[in-house]
């Protein structure tokens, strides 16, 4: 506050903007509903959320260069943060409610309930309903292991095939590194005693970002920023949506403003501007050997394949219901326990290639997919991945034929030769996408328009003392969309649109939402100095 003015700082960023495009109700919830006007989300996080979020760290980690155990510890605490909080997507969930129990607790069950004409409280039936909690218990359990499994092969896998040619074509000049800058401004009306016509109250809408990593071009001095990505699997749209995304766009904004201010900094006569301290010794050496401010060039995708999840009947009898496992080579593979100890034998894929050059199968009844890291640590099997080498003609014949690549063996392969590197399998080919200035014109433009009237809107709903008038302009300014509810997943505020009056009125009260974690340093101390 300042003569009467009060300055108000208003934040967003590409999350919230594409949230909104998304569906604007999903919006509100997210970020402006509650008491602390910050948002509410699920008190369970869904798991694609926290595995990706997790490799996140151990990679941040590896470009910091904090080594690849460090990065895979940091990454599986990141991961046990969330271990009584993952949730399974809906299909799952559903799958789970399908009993598949032996026969015999079959009968007992339908006999209780039909024949014998229990009620639900009889110990008979009790113990049927113990049994299925245990199960889900015992789910939950594996679950957790597994997905510890998952997080740490990709962090190692990432760090035996991708860390070292990325550091031997790039330097990384900075990682995680919190960042805003200015979209707009506009004042409101503040109406004060004695001064009819009110006080200007300015509001200042800042938009936040925190890219992977910056990266600098060895050979071309270019600047890229690095984003990884982890998907189940891989298609054509996955690499078209890219060249849409409006990440490079976004991010690329607040490192460019920067670096040409810490430009004019270290090429100004001014030797003690408090800005230099700032800046971290390798960019200062690489903004003094340029003769202007430097552009970003675009933005490198790193995609990495962490498998998709297959219903598992071995699972399934285990623990009584319908089960999903993760199918990734990283963590599961094709094990043939052998007739005597120490027989066993390990296969990481089924299909193989033999000696002649064609193609087979494991056989069927010899050979079962298996968890990996039951009979060893995780960190074992990616040695054995990572020790694939190619196998030609010239090794295993002496015959003077022409030399050919039979394929590639490891110690994770005992039945012919793989078709490529094992871990290579997990990683797509980095996808660069170049920013154009009159896209990233048009994207500032609409994005501009699109924040302020959110935050116009919000502020007057916040004000809203009557119910009526709030559900009206929620209505008006942050519609739902009916179509966004269920798919690609479904939305995690469909119980409150969709559910009774109750939960919609008052989300935390229902025990199945929290308040939003505040994810950028920025909006965190706003909201310090405003309470």
């Amino acid at each position: 506050m300042l003569g009467g003015i009060h300055m108000k700082k208003v934040f967003c960023d590409r999350s919230r903007v594409e949230q909104f495009q998304r569906c604007p109700r999903s919006r509100w919830l997210g970020y402006h509903e509650g008491p602390e006007r910050l948002g509410v989300q699920g008190a369970r996080k869904p798991l694609p959320l926290v595995v990706g979020g997790s490799v996140h760290v151990g990679l941040q980690h590896l470009l910091l260069g904090h080594g690849e155990q460090a990065a895979v510890d940091a990454a599986l605490a990141d991961l046990q943060s969330y271990a009584e909080r993952l949730e399974l997507d809906t299909t799952e969930q559903a799958g789970q409610a399908v009993q598949v129990a032996d026969p015999l607790t079959t009968q007992l069950t339908e006999s209780a309930f039909k024949e014998l004409g229990l009620a639900a409280d009889d110990p008979l039936v009790a113990g049927i309903q113990k049994d299925a909690a245990e199960g889900a218990r015992g789910f939950d359990l594996y679950l957790q292991k597994e997905q510890g499994a998952l997080v740490e092969a990709m962090v190692r896998a990432y760090a035996r095939r991708r860390l070292r040619p990325l550091l031997e074509q790039y330097e990384v000049l900075e990682v995680e590194r919190e960042g805003e800058w200015l979209l707009s401004e506009w004042d409101t009306q503040t109406e004060t005693e004695g001064l009819p016509d009110g006080l200007p109250d300015p509001r200042q809408l800042w938009f936040m970002s925190r890219p992977d990593a910056l990266l600098r071009d060895r050979q071309t001095n270019d600047l890229l920023l690095l984003s990884f990505k982890t998907a189940a699997s891989w298609d054509i749209r996955k690499a078209k949506d890219a060249e849409h995304d409006m990440q490079g766009l976004s991010e690329g904004v607040e490192v460019e403003r920067r670096l040409g201010e810490w430009w004019e900094a270290i090429n100004g006569s001014d030797k003690h501007h408090p800005v230099l301290k700032d800046i971290p010794i390798a960019t200062q050496n690489f903004l003094r050997s340029l003769s202007s401010p430097p552009r970003i060039l675009g933005i490198r995708y790193e995609y990495l394949l962490k498998g998709e999840r297959w219903k598992d009947s071995d699972l399934a009898g285990k623990f009584g219901f319908e089960c999903r496992s993760q199918k990734s080579p990283l963590i599961r593979g094709y094990l043939n326990p052998g007739m005597a100890a120490g027989d066993e034998q390990w296969n990481v894929s089924w299909d193989y290639v033999k000696d002649d050059g064609s193609k087979s199968k494991l056989y069927y009844k010899n050979w079962r997919s298996s968890p990996v890291w039951e009979r060893m640590s995780i960190r074992e099997w990616i040695d054995k991945l990572d020790g694939a080498e190619e196998v030609t003609t010239a090794e295993v014949d002496s015959v003077g034929q022409d030399m050919r690549s039979l394929g590639w063996r490891c110690d994770a392969q005992a039945t012919g030769y793989l078709t490529a590197h094992p871990l290579d399998e997990c990683f797509i080919p980095p996808i660069m996408v170049y920013r154009n200035d009159d896209e990233l014109r048009d994207w500032i433009e609409q994005v501009e328009a699109q924040e302020v009237a959110i935050a116009q809107a919000a502020e007057m709903i916040h004000a809203a003392t009557d119910e009526g008038e709030k559900r009206h302009l929620l209505n008006v300014h942050f519609q739902n969309v009916r179509r966004a509810c269920e798919y690609p997943t479904t939305c995690q505020y469909t119980k409150i649109c969709w559910g009774g009056e109750d939960i919609r009125r008052e989300p935390l009260a229902s025990g199945l939402f929290v308040v939003r974690a505040v994810n950028h340093k920025q909006e965190l101390s706003q909201q310090v100095k405003e309470n």
